[in-house]
């Protein structure tokens, strides 16, 4: 187990005064929403450099990403790899080793698949080329999924960890999260993840004390990915954290809690020290131009430091990635793309909610 380090935010973030209790939302209210944060404002970047194996990195994991939608169809099967059975076979990412050199060595480990009125599919696998423990989760698919993204009013946060949250507490390695409130639908995460995960990772890493722990997602799945990851620093363990798309979900007191049980402030300061992103744990988001997820719900603000894709168009390179850091204050800088055409998924920007380095859609091709 990696022992939790106590670090205090630099940055003062101030309150909201739209925090209050909201209920299911009328449709046109929460377009409205939407055009209220569209407004652009002026960011400052830390002009870090996105190195070839930080892109690689980003690639690979939207791809492990994604093929947690298989779940819905019962595709991928445990205590096989990739290539050879694990994976479905018309998933190239899993069977083609000249995209994924890697497929032969990961292992799926355990597959989450959440029963109904329950959130959080997802599966643990290893990576024994990268010696990396993936812990991916699924975006919204059943009725529940969607019905806890719309859950949006703030509840009290507390962790499923409770015992080792309160003696870190004690031990003076955190601090108690006072006012801590999130996004209720993404809370019932934390009822029902169950503990099955934390004792496989513990297993696995007792005989691979090496290997490293990354936890992602993509839309709902990142915000379940960000409360696994919270889970996972509470019992001692240090994730990379990395999401893609993930909708806002805390309120100021508990973003600026995840940011300093993340290390966020120190990551940040080493990485410009350095001049080079330090990517081997922390949290991460990727967000994407046009993408209007995650700028909602605009009550709520994003922890973690941030990576911004400026192409709207597939392919994105590395050179279309902008890391941000902390100043992650995600907004449209020119409003509606061109050629926008008058359907629904053209002004809600589906497209660009799902193009991150690949076309996240299903159990596709990778």
């Amino acid at each position: 187990m990696i022992e939790l380090q106590k670090k205090s935010c630099s940055q003062e973030l101030s309150k909201t005064s739209i925090e209050k209790p909201i209920t299911m939302m009328p449709a046109r209210l929460f377009i409205l929403y939407l055009f209220v944060v569209l407004t652009p404002v002026v960011y400052c970047s830390s002009n870090l450099p996105i190195t070839p194996y930080i892109y690689e990195r980003l690639v690979y994991f939207i791809k492990a990403s994604s093929i947690s939608s298989c779940i819905s169809d019962n595709l991928l099967l445990v205590n096989k790899t990739f290539n050879d059975g694990g994976c479905p076979p018309h998933i190239n990412f899993c069977n083609d080793e000249i995209i994924n050199p890697t497929a032969g060595q990961t292992v799926v480990e355990l597959v989450l698949n959440a029963k109904k009125g329950e959130l959080g599919s997802g599966y643990l696998a290893v990576d024994h080329g990268k010696k990396v423990v993936i812990l991916a989760f699924r975006g919204s698919t059943t009725r529940q999924d969607w019905f806890s993204d719309f859950e949006i009013y703030p509840v009290n946060y507390s962790p499923l960890c409770v015992k080792e949250y309160r003696k870190l507490i004690e031990e003076g390695k955190i601090r108690e999260c006072e006012g801590c409130k999130m996004h209720r639908g993404f809370l019932r995460f934390t009822e029902t993840l169950g503990m099955d995960v934390f004792k496989k990772m513990e297993s696995i890493l007792e005989s691979f004390p090496e290997y490293r722990i990354v936890v992602t997602g993509h839309s709902l799945g990142a915000a379940l990915a960000s409360l696994a990851g919270i889970e996972l620093k509470i019992r001692g363990f240090d994730p990379l954290v990395l999401t893609f798309a993930t909708p806002k979900i805390f309120n100021s007191e508990m973003k600026q809690w995840v940011d300093e049980l993340f290390e966020t402030d120190a990551i940040e300061k080493e990485s410009i020290l350095k001049d080079e992103i330090q990517f081997r744990k922390g949290y991460f988001r990727v967000v994407h131009t046009g993408d209007y997820i995650p700028m909602v719900p605009p009550f709520y603000h994003p922890a973690g430091l941030e990576m911004f894709i400026n192409k709207v168009g597939l392919p994105q390179n590395a050179e279309d990635i902008e890391y941000r850091g902390k100043n992650n204050r995600l907004t449209l800088k020119d409003g509606f793309r061109e050629g926008m055409s008058g359907l629904v998924e053209d002004w809600l920007h589906v497209y660009e909610h799902r193009a991150y380095f690949i076309d996240v859609v299903g159990c596709s091709g990778l």
